[in-house]
């Protein structure tokens, strides 16, 4: 599954701003430095194109899966019971500070910081010729550059502050082995960071792409998807006016619109790629060969597909799947299942979900919207980040929250409820709408209950649990799926080991 890039991946740019001290000397015979890239168009977009490579090429989406592993902490995503030796120590709440998992999450995030950062330090500088100024929408191509690597470091920042909470914050090129090392900002700090690039993003990046030629492929970053990731950064930060007024610019202008059917959001359930609904996906492609944003194909065939699925003399685990209250592996009392929470004649449980043969050797729910089957690690499905569909949500939720019960918030979650059914998004059902007039409490729950079933196995839950609070995250983990060793200091991942070690100025989240 480890497989060589075909871009240009810049030596330099692997290093870990925040936990490496190995830097490289200046202009090394033989060696692609920084200092030689960063001189014409060619260079510069494929120095903007490793940053994506990190995404589909490195251990977040593909390799070692390290942000969709993030997911087995929450209630809907499960691995085996804590009977068997190979039970999964994030969904049980038992991960050692010396551990795999978060050293890869901080080194990845930390490389996309980076990446992005020479970027961000290196383009204003750059004169590019006249004909590769701008882009086919009149946006400079500078600007686009820039636009694309604050994104991404908003990204990395975003994941890095959840998951972490206070972190190392750099901003600026690492140039010298006395920078590498540097102390935790305190995550207020961090938030404002991601605010201030995000703002920025959206006023650089075009609209849209046209899908012709280097720099203008389908699946980049938009001004539209820096918008929504800071609608999303508004809700978790409970500034439910920001959240609101940033989604309905994203709902109102963007041109974007639902699919009539839900399936049609999934390239592995029969939809397209980058489709009507997108606004930001993990780009995959098929034949081990790399094209702009997209690296190599993703491999969850080894994680989603059912006991069947032998590709290269590697049978699936099936250990990537949803919470269910019948599951025979489930301790006892167990409830709150992902499964559950769709009603009778919800479209959406068998678009994500099939029944078949796990590693366990029984018949259980397993995931199927991200993969077709029998594909190994080269599988065509793209991995959604952010959909329309969450901007409805977005502004839902912020509305509730906000003690603003407005009838344009209640349309958009009936448009999703509809699709469910497989009925017209914006004619009226009286069997499928959630009814005007609710309170704010009963609304919350039913707009949790909607994100849960539509965004589900998107890499969303946990993070939406840790908006939520404590006590929410509490009554859902330990007292409906027994997971007995969750405490609030749980909210928050460890900093791996190696990573304190190497850094003496990295302090330890408490409980690790």
């Amino acid at each position: 599954m480890k497989r060589l890039v075909q871009l240009l991946l810049l030596p330099a740019l692997l290093l870990n701003s925040a936990g490496c001290d190995k830097m490289l000397t200046p202009d090394p015979v033989g060696v692609q430095t920084v200092n030689a890239t960063f001189i014409d168009f060619a260079g510069t977009l494929s120095a903007v194109n490793g940053v994506y490579n990190i995404l589909s090429g490195g251990n977040l989406y593909r390799g070692n899966l390290n942000l969709l592993s993030v997911d087995y902490a929450s209630d809907d995503v499960q691995n085996t019971s804590r009977s068997n030796a190979a039970y999964n120590v994030v969904d049980y709440f038992e991960l050692p500070a010396d551990n795999a998992l978060t050293f890869g999450l901080w080194d990845d995030l930390y490389r996309i910081i980076y990446r992005t950062n020479v970027i961000a330090s290196r383009v204003p500088g750059i004169i590019f010729p006249v004909a590769q100024s701008l882009g086919p929408t009149g946006v400079a191509y500078k600007d686009q550059f820039i636009g694309e690597a604050k994104f991404m470091r908003a990204f990395a920042y975003f994941n890095l502050v959840r998951l972490f909470g206070d972190v190392p914050l750099r901003t600026t090129e690492t140039t010298s082995p006395t920078e590498v090392n540097i102390a935790r900002s305190p995550s207020a700090q961090v938030y404002a960071q991601i605010i201030d690039d995000l703002k920025d993003a959206a006023v650089k990046l075009p609209t849209v792409y046209s899908g012709s030629g280097p720099g203008n492929e389908k699946g980049r970053p938009t001004r539209w998807a820096a918008l929504t990731m800071l609608a999303d950064v508004y809700l978790t930060q409970k500034n439910y006016a920001e959240a609101r007024a940033t989604a309905a610019q994203v709902i109102t202008q963007s041109g974007l619109s639902l699919n009539t059917s839900y399936a049609a959001n999934f390239f592995a359930r029969g939809g397209a790629k980058n489709g009507p609904e997108s606004l930001f996906e993990v780009q995959f492609s098929n034949g081990g060969s790399a094209s702009g944003t997209a690296a190599f194909g993703n491999p969850y065939s080894f994680i989603m597909g059912a006991v069947t699925e032998t590709n290269g003399g590697v049978v699936s685990l099936g250990a990537y799947r949803p919470t269910n209250n019948l599951d025979p592996e489930n301790e006892s009392g167990f409830g709150g299942g992902l499964i559950q929470e769709y009603e009778a004649g919800d479209l959406r449980r068998d678009v994500n979900f099939v029944q078949a043969r796990s590693g366990s050797g029984v018949t259980q729910w397993l995931t199927t919207k991200h993969h077709l089957p029998n594909t190994g690690a080269v599988g065509q499905a793209n991995f959604p980040i952010y959909r329309l569909a969450e901007v409805l949500l977005i502004y839902a939720e912020a509305t509730n929250e906000a003690g603003l019960l407005d009838a344009q918030g209640l349309d958009y979650v009936n448009r999703l409820r509809r699709r469910a059914f497989g009925l017209p998004l914006t004619t009226p059902d009286t069997k499928v709408d959630l009814n005007s007039g609710l309170t704010q409490t009963a609304y919350r729950d039913l707009i949790r209950s909607e994100r849960r079933k539509e965004l589900a196995m998107e890499n969303h839950r946990w993070f939406d649990l840790l908006r939520y609070g404590f006590d929410y995250a509490n009554t859902v983990l330990k007292v409906n799926q027994k997971r007995d060793a969750f405490t609030k200091e749980k909210l928050l991942f460890p900093i791996a080991k190696i990573e304190t070690v190497n850094n003496p100025l990295l302090t330890q989240n408490p409980g690790y």
